[in-house]
């Protein structure tokens, strides 16, 4: 059992943290945007917070994925601890900001899902799995089938946890129509809510 949640962590988090770096690529000011909605750190510090974050998930996402792809134990266990104390921190961040700033942005990969307990809550899965990645070290996949299981729940585990505050966000819809003496009036209304 153990092995196969060393494989889902060695998987998972530098999956989703690389993840994470390529939508802060795509959307490079949109972390330190939201920082400062945050209204934690004072507005002067939001880019160079937002640079550091953004470069420590390179960093741990890529030494991950490179001691993963090299079966290199040390560096795994590192990249894992590495991994929790970074994903604790953000969890933490992440409870405080849902519970002080309804409705900002989180910023997590340079989209604009807002931050909530569901972002909390992701960051908070991730860090017990990143801790089991550093306790456990990486799998031994000791057969194909063991590693193709491993890389299989690894990769479910990365999609479902990237797309877990997306998924609790409700968006929805409403257009209608009205004709009056040959004149369409549309009223549309637009609701964007958050489960749980």
């Amino acid at each position: 059992m153990t092995g196969l949640l060393a494989g889902i962590a060695a998987v998972a988090v530098p999956l989703v943290l690389l993840a994470s770096l390529a939508g802060q690529v795509r959307r490079p000011a949109a972390l330190a945007a939201a920082v400062r909605e945050h209204r934690v750190l004072p507005a002067a510090l939001a880019g160079t917070v937002a640079a550091a974050v953004i470069a420590a998930e390179a960093l741990i996402g890529a030494a991950g994925a490179a001691a993963l792809l090299l079966r290199l134990d040390g560096p795994a266990r590192a990249a894992g601890g590495a991994a929790a104390v970074l994903l604790a921190l953000y969890a933490l961040y992440g409870a405080h900001v849902a519970r002080t700033r309804r409705g900002v942005p989180c910023g997590c990969g340079g989209d604009g899902t807002p931050m909530t307990g569901w972002v909390a809550g992701r960051a908070a899965a991730l860090c017990a799995l990143a801790l089991a990645g550093a306790l456990y070290g990486p799998p031994a996949w000791s057969t194909a089938y063991e590693s193709s299981v491993q890389v299989a729940a690894g990769l479910a585990f990365a999609v479902l946890l990237w797309t877990l505050p997306q998924a609790m966000t409700v968006t929805s819809t409403t257009v209608t129509s009205t004709t009056v003496k040959n004149t369409t009036v549309k009223n549309t209304t637009v609701e964007r809510r958050t489960a749980g």
